[in-house]
C-alpha cells in the first residue's frame, strides 16, 4: 500500500473537522448530537465500510441500563486497526424491543466520537469542560432519608434486591422491611 504523508494528514485533518451542521440535531435538554443512522454512514462512507463494533458488558438496573464496547476500523490509507472503546448510561422505558438497541446505539456513538470531530466529539465540550460546581452539603433531613428507603422498599419486587437494603434500613423500617421480606420469600 503506497502511502502519501499529505494523504494521511488530510484524512487526519477531515476527521478532526467540524461535523456537517444538516447532521446534528438538538435533543429536548439543549445537548447537541449526530443520529446513530448519520453516524453509521459517516462510518461507511469514511473508512469504507470497514469497522466493526462490539457490546462487551451490559448491567440492569431497575430504572437504568448501562453498557460499554468497542470499535475497530481499518485506516482506508495505512490499513491500520485502530481500536476506540466507549460506554453509555440510558433511562429504561419498559419496552425491551427498543431499550435494548438504543443502549447499544449509545455505546456505538460514545465510541465513534473518539474517531473525530466529525462524528461530534466537540458537540458539547463546553458543557463537559466547564468547572464542576460547588455543592455545598448540608446536614442530612432523616425524614426524607426515611423517605426514599420506604419507597424503595415499597416499590421493590425482587429478594436479593431487597436483601441488599438490610444495613441501609431505618430502625424506624425495621417492621415494614421484614414485612416485605417474608413477601418476597413466599
Amino acid at each position: 500500500m503506497t502511502m502519501n504523508k499529505e494523504e494521511i494528514l488530510q484524512f487526519a485533518k477531515d476527521l478532526n473537522s467540524d461535523p456537517d451542521p444538516n447532521n446534528i440535531r438538538k435533543n429536548d435538554d439543549g445537548s447537541l448530537y449526530i443520529p446513530i443512522s448519520i453516524t453509521q454512514t459517516l462510518l461507511d462512507e469514511i473508512f469504507l465500510g470497514q469497522w466493526n463494533f462490539i457490546v462487551t458488558e451490559t448491567n440492569y438496573g431497575r430504572r437504568w441500563a448501562r453498557g460499554t464496547g468497542y470499535m475497530e476500523v481499518t485506516h482506508p490509507l495505512t490499513g491500520q486497526v485502530i481500536k476506540r472503546s466507549g460506554d453509555a448510561g440510558i433511562l429504561l422505558t419498559g419496552n425491551v424491543r427498543t431499550d435494548s438497541p438504543r443502549l447499544e446505539a449509545m455505546i456505538l456513538l460514545s465510541c465513534a466520537k473518539k474517531f473525530g470531530r466529525v462524528f461530534g466529539r466537540d458537540l458539547n465540550r463546553t458543557k463537559d469542560d466547564a468547572p464542576l460546581p460547588i455543592i455545598k452539603l448540608d446536614k442530612k433531613d432523616p425524614t426524607s432519608e426515611e423517605k426514599r428507603m420506604e419507597i424503595l422498599i415499597e416499590e421493590c419486587n425482587d429478594k436479593e434486591e431487597l436483601m441488599s437494603y438490610r444495613l441501609l434500613v431505618p430502625k424506624s423500617l425495621t417492621k415494614k422491611y421484614e414485612s416485605k421480606l417474608k413477601k418476597l420469600s413466599e
